[in-house]
């Protein structure tokens, strides 16, 4: 895993504690923490932005302690049960690796990070696994969940906020949070949304001939 910018984690990052040290106290104080800023991209430079893509089930999760540049922080690092390759050549066993995560009391949280549960499956844009602070695309726009119509039955696609995919142009709107979500999610019905095939359809439509040159593995 590259080195990680300290000053670039605290910004990205909040942590809370029962028993914060004074000295980290002071340091946040220095520092600007403020939420973590993404623009969303557009379709194509999602899908070929990634290193690869996967229709894959959250299996477990675990975070621990880490040593970064001489400092400790939390990672979370989540198994995954991979159901279908999209594109690109994903490593086996497939095992995410994010900053941020709670362990005992204390907890790191990166602003607009996705947070997995066991059983959630996702379609998912990876880059940068094990380098970056986020293994995906944009962070929270790199995560598709694969939802499921309560009344119907019928799969369909959402954004990682929980807003029904209808078009793959909507990917790169702002992610919008809150109640601007709650409003999203009266308006756009999941009767309208993709489904799973449509969409990974659609990615696959989207791969540029040069994506699968080799690319690291992660």
């Amino acid at each position: 895993m590259n080195a990680l910018s300290f000053r670039e984690i605290l910004r990205a990052a909040i942590v809370r504690s029962r028993l914060l040290p004074l000295c980290f106290c002071l340091l946040l104080g220095a520092l600007p923490v403020r939420a973590t800023s993404v623009v969303a991209p557009d379709f194509p430079q999602l899908v070929n932005e990634s290193d690869y893509i996967v229709r894959a089930v959250v299996k477990s999760t675990t975070s621990e302690w880490r040593e970064t540049q001489g400092h400790r922080h939390i990672f979370t690092f989540v198994e995954l049960d991979v159901r279908e390759v999209i594109a690109g050549s994903p490593p086996q066993p497939l095992i995410l690796q994010m900053l941020g995560g709670k362990v005992g009391d204390e907890e790191m949280t990166v602003a607009g990070a996705p947070k997995f549960i066991v059983g959630d499956e996702d379609v998912l844009f990876v880059q940068g696994n094990g380098q970056n602070i986020s293994p995906l695309v944009a962070i929270m726009h790199g995560r598709y969940p694969v939802m499921k119509d309560k009344v119907t039955g019928r799969e369909y696609m959402a954004r990682s906020n929980r807003v029904p995919l209808q078009d793959t142009a909507e990917v790169g709107l702002p992610m919008a949070e809150g109640a601007a979500t709650a409003l999203q999610q009266r308006m756009k019905s999941p009767a309208q949304a993709l489904t799973p095939a449509q969409f990974v359809q659609r990615v696959r439509a989207a791969v540029d001939p040069n994506f699968r040159k080799a690319r690291p593995q992660r």
